[in-house]
């Protein structure tokens, strides 16, 4: 399955440009009849891959004419491509020995050169070939190479902090491991597996934290996100609800389809690779879903990734109106689906090709792979930060020895920012073919701080999981940043927090009141997980919910600003249970004075009355009353006691 197309590589180019350059140039021919027929032997082993018995017919062609320039030509490509580099410089310095006037010999050593890490050398013969004259096509490969060497360079010179550890023998095996996943809470680590075998194909597995910080044993995802096809490429929710993935050539007998597109054949495909997403109810993963013709297309569709309010699909793509080979492309939830993708722009993409993307649960921290800009060689890794006006930055390369002379691709980073994940081969540590690896990333990469609140929501009476809704609205801007459900078994929901923001969280269920809870982070650094127990209550009288969301300024009853997201949560309730009657109470802690603080409590009662009133809350379904300090619901010997007492509550006074 070829869910990252592999990129064209200048070794293809620069073969067929030496064997066209030395067959057209009889300055670099022979006159011995039997050096030039061990030459074209020498060519076709290396036409076919054979590379040994290409190398032993050129040396035979050199024996008989050791001045033979077509074949050191030759010779030299071999022994780069067989990466015995000292011998293959030793050629080209024979090469320049005989002949000072074959000027390409500097691109062909420079790229040698630059393979083998020599970047000050190859710095050197690029320069040189770029003095001399040559086709536009040959300049521009050579000013990409001088770039990258310059680049690889200044990076080995100034190496960043990494070291990689094997991820183990719970994740990894003899087999290859690699597209990591990791939910908010670093609980669950999803990857794809390479099954080996007379029918090799690719799975997904799935690991849970140990209480002991060690991952546990891996088990297969199963059916019927698993199928005897391959699946690859997974991003999983923050919550770990939803799984959204790539699969190429999915039989439709193994995915849900819309009514529109019916299932005539049991042995029908979609064709190529494409998108699909499932999701979890209870303890069991729903049949995958084709996301449709508008987000995947006829090219090549993978490596999604969601953001973490669900709303945003990243994914790579070779689909038209990109800027080079793949690009990196998005979508958006609209309400009903996610919409037209849209080209993430020439900030991200290049002429050469974007892949794997990852999103932080930050929403402003992209990292991906490029093989389109200058770097260490092949794919490597970058990230690009939005600015203020939400455009992305220029990326940055990630540095060596994180980024190699090989391919980087498939980055993950934790939600603290401080782990990052990729997978790599060839390790001394490592357990077979492609093994996951986990580092300590280093502070200049790290995405920006976050929290996370993890919650469980019950049945108030019974202690019985609910199945209900949950949303976050920042206070200051009122605005919706996430909207889920709990989880169908177990009652849970998990939902990312960015520092420097007020949230409002309510929970609310058909039959029961609303929940509030208050996460005040403006001003607050706070990084460790919310983990709370929401218990709600059914809808009977004399039951009350303190409104955690309802502000006012010390001493005063003006209703402040931030107070309108739970005041419009209160409006919206009454408005959906039309036979209700509350009274909405005021209440203060004990410090200062009694009458004044009953007076006080009465207000802001008041407030919150008239709020409703206004909106449109008819008068006879509303009353108030102030208790001051006479009804505490913590020890007042505490600051946190006292501010849990100062607070505005409703209460059920009647269902009629």
């Amino acid at each position: 399955m070829h869910l990252l197309r592999k990129p064209g590589t200048w070794l293809m180019f620069l073969l067929l440009t030496i064997s066209s350059c030395a067959v057209s140039q009889p300055s670099t021919d022979t006159h011995s009849k039997k050096a030039r027929a061990y030459f074209m032997e020498a060519l076709q082993f290396y036409n076919f891959q054979q590379t040994e018995e290409a190398l032993e017919s050129v040396n035979k062609a050199l024996k008989k004419d050791d001045t033979y320039l077509d074949a050191l030509m030759l010779k030299a490509d071999i022994l780069k491509n067989m990466k015995r580099f000292e011998e293959a410089q030793a050629t080209y310095d024979a090469i320049l020995a005989i002949s000072d006037k074959l000027t390409e010999i500097y691109l062909y050593q420079g790229e040698m050169q630059f393979k083998a890490g020599w970047y000050d050398k190859s710095i050197i013969s690029l320069e040189a070939f770029l003095k001399t004259k040559t086709t536009e096509t040959k300049k521009e490969l050579a000013e990409s190479l001088l770039a990258n060497a310059k680049f690889a360079d200044h990076a080995v010179k100034n190496p960043v902090p990494f070291d990689p550890k094997n991820m183990g023998p719970n994740i990894n095996s003899a087999n290859s491991e690699y597209f990591p996943g990791i939910t908010a809470d670093g609980e669950y680590f999803i990857y794809t597996r390479k099954i080996d075998g007379q029918m090799p194909q690719e799975d997904f597995y799935l690991s849970r934290l140990q209480p002991d910080g060690t991952w546990g044993p891996s088990f297969n995802l199963g059916p019927p996100v698993n199928t005897p096809e391959n699946e690859g490429s997974v991003s999983i929710s923050t919550d770990g609800q939803y799984i959204f993935f790539a699969a190429c050539n999915r039989s439709k007998q193994y995915t849900m389809h819309g009514s529109e597109e019916g299932l005539s054949n049991p042995h029908e495909v979609y064709p190529g690779c494409d998108l699909y997403f499932s999701r979890l109810n209870g303890e069991k993963w729903s049949i995958p879903r084709h996301m449709g013709y508008v987000v995947n297309s006829r090219e090549w569709e993978s490596t999604p990734s969601l953001s973490f309010d669900g709303l945003t699909l990243y994914f790579s793509s070779t689909r038209p109106g990109g800027f080079g080979g793949s690009d990196i492309w998005k979508t958006q939830w609209d309400g009903r689906g996610f919409g037209q993708p849209i080209n993430l722009g020439p900030t991200i993409n290049t002429a050469g090709n974007e892949q794997t993307p990852f999103i932080h649960p930050d929403n402003q921290t992209l990292y991906f792979s490029s093989n389109g800009r200058a770097g260490m060689g092949g794919f490597d890794f970058y990230y690009s930060r939005t600015n203020d006006s939400g455009n992305w930055q220029e990326p940055v390369n990630m540095g060596y020895p994180i980024n190699t002379l090989g391919d980087e691709k498939g980055l993950l980073v934790n939600r603290a920012g401080n782990l990052a994940y990729f997978s790599s081969k060839d390790r001394a540590d490592g357990f077979g073919g492609v093994d996951l690896y986990q580092f300590e990333l280093y502070p200049e990469a790290r995405p920006q701080p976050l929290s996370y609140v993890k919650a469980i929501v019950v049945d108030d009476i019974t202690g019985e999981p609910l199945s209900a809704s949950a949303e976050l609205i920042e206070l200051e801007t009122g605005n919706l940043v996430i909207q889920t459900r709990t989880n169908e078994n177990s009652g849970s929901f998990l939902i990312v927090l960015k520092d420097h923001h007020d949230y409002a969280l309510n929970v609310s269920k058909e039959g029961y009141l609303f929940h509030s809870e208050n996460f005040a982070l403006k001003h607050s650094d706070e990084t460790n997980p919310f983990l709370i127990e929401v218990r709600l209550k059914k809808l009977k009288v004399d039951e009350k919910v303190v409104l955690n969301n309802v502000f006012f300024d010390v001493d005063k009853y003006d209703l402040k600003p931030e107070s309108k997201v739970e005041m419009n949560k209160l409006f919206t309730f009454l408005e959906a249970n039309p036979n209700i009657k509350i009274e909405i109470g005021g209440h203060t802690d004990n410090t200062g004075n009694p009458q004044a603080n009953q007076v006080l409590s009465e207000n802001r009662a008041k407030a919150v009355y008239n709020y409703l009133v206004a909106k449109g809350i008819a008068q006879e379904r509303l009353k108030y009353k102030g208790y001051g300090a006479t009804q505490p619901i913590a020890p007042n010997d505490t600051e946190e006691g006292r501010r849990k007492n100062r607070r505005t509550e409703y209460r059920i006074i009647s269902l009629q």
